[in-house]
């Protein structure tokens, strides 16, 4: 008997020590996979791939710190292939710049649809992202340099700025936007912009020779280049 439960503790011994030299400690938590700000405690800046894998889902909190704040702006992050936050009801406002024009980033989609409090988008240099679902509640959303064709603003009744840079966007729906204050469509493939039912526009910037489509008020200013 005592022979037995002596094999059984070495047993379990040992898996300890695989475990730890394989470098995939049990004792990892979230605070060491998630890095949040110094000086913004609930802002997250950092996760390491290395112990969350490339598909990474984010919690509600660190400890017992909630991230309201997530700002993801470095080459390093293009190794993410996929990004939950689901689970991050408290998420006011979102910075995700990859820089993957040349790294492979396998990147397709994002879901915030269960995301109520976001209200501030900016997504940049995604080049592989091809669809984002949006909260209802967003205010402004801010695209550049994705893969995106099209995007659904029918829900966003609060959407009060819209610009989308560098993509081949093909079209763009903003009649159900009523709040809408500025669009910024730029280097895309929009051949014509119906703001007939926008009474709120203040500020209208698309590429030259897009078409604006019905009366505004609001200032028109022509894109004459690439960037």
């Amino acid at each position: 008997m005592k022979r037995a439960s002596f094999k059984a503790i070495c047993g379990v011994v040992s898996c300890l020590i695989i475990t730890l030299l394989c470098g995939c400690s049990l004792f990892v938590t979230d605070k060491d996979k998630f890095i949040l700000d110094d000086k913004h405690e609930n802002l997250l800046v950092w996760i390491d791939l290395d112990k969350t894998g490339s598909d990474v889902v984010i919690p509600s909190k660190v400890g017992d710190k909630k991230i309201k704040m997530i700002y993801l702006a470095d080459p390093y992050f293009s190794r993410i292939d996929s990004l939950d936050v689901s689970n991050v009801k408290e998420l006011e406002w979102l910075t995700l710049k990859l820089y993957g024009m040349n790294t492979g980033t396998k990147l397709k989609k994002l879901d915030f649809t269960k995301n109520k409090k976001l209200k501030y988008l900016d997504i940049s240099r995604t080049t592989s992202l091809k669809k984002i679902a949006f909260n209802s509640n967003c205010k402004s959303i801010f695209i550049d340099g994705s893969s995106i064709k099209s995007v659904d603003l029918q829900s966003l009744k609060k959407l009060e700025d819209f610009s989308y840079y560098n993509g081949p966007l093909e079209e763009l729906d903003v009649s159900k936007n009523v709040n809408l204050e500025y669009i910024t469509i730029q280097n895309c493939n929009v051949k014509s912009l119906d703001v007939s039912k926008n009474p709120k526009l203040k500020k209208i910037t698309v590429d030259e020779g897009t078409q604006i489509i019905g009366p505004t008020s609001a200032q028109i200013e022509y894109n004459k280049g690439t960037e």
